[in-house]
């Protein structure tokens, strides 16, 4: 079965990803993807709520580039914001053809 590419029109941001390495890590800049991000708070009782705040990021085998693999636990930089991969799927059908990111917010990027 063929699934075809997400359209160009729903893509077009571009993110940061901090790739891990044998010697640290790296940075790598992904370009046409989809990101929605969600803004949240809780713990409203406290003088400080706390942000839990996520994106998803939509990643397109055909129209993302470069190729980029994601795993749970990596960083991701979106509008100043740093975000930590907790959830990773790949939709396939005779072989990926998207790939969605569940990040949350994990600091201002400051």
């Amino acid at each position: 079965m063929r699934v075809e590419p997400i359209p160009n029109e729903l893509l077009g941001s571009w993110i940061t990803v901090e790739i891990p390495s044998e010697s640290g890590s790296y940075s790598r800049s992904v370009y046409n993807v989809r990101v929605e991000r969600v803004e949240e708070i809780d713990d409203y009782t406290h003088q400080k709520s706390r942000d839990k705040t996520r994106i998803f990021v939509w990643f397109d085998y055909v129209n993302s580039y470069p190729a980029t693999e994601f795993s749970v636990g990596m960083r991701i930089r979106y509008d100043g914001e740093v975000y930590e991969t907790v959830k990773v799927k790949v939709f396939s059908a005779d072989s990926p053809h998207h790939c969605k990111v569940e990040a949350r917010k994990i600091s201002d990027g400051s």
